[in-house]
């Protein structure tokens, strides 16, 4: 019996946390209730400018199940107008593993 509550457990927690992996350079502390972070996507940063206007793109999952949207850099700089991407970061919002949001922020010109 603690053995099969050990495997639930276990199964609920990777659930919960939506079994997402990513290679960030950066990888803030995240909660299994509710995370809202924000962390650069690069880390070349000697010599760069961060520019006046900013564009956002964002893909969500449902429940871990379902999964759609477009978090790519030309999206984010589409959305911005932009010509040239100088920074990324990227927003990573997280409410019981029922609902994820990835966004990727550029900044430039």
């Amino acid at each position: 019996m603690r053995f099969s509550f050990c495997l639930i457990a276990i199964a609920a927690s990777s659930v919960l946390t939506g079994c997402y992996t990513y290679s960030a350079p950066v990888i803030p502390p995240q909660g299994y209730a509710f995370t809202n972070i924000s962390a650069p996507l690069d880390t070349q940063v000697e010599g760069t400018r961060v520019g006046s206007r900013t564009g956002k793109a964002h893909s969500v999952a449902i429940l871990g199940l379902f999964a759609f949207g477009d978090a790519s850099v030309e999206a984010a700089a589409q959305e911005g107008d932009l010509s040239q991407v100088d920074h990324l970061d990227y927003e990573f919002l997280n409410i019981l593993g029922v609902y994820q949001k990835f966004t990727t922020v550029a900044t430039g010109s």
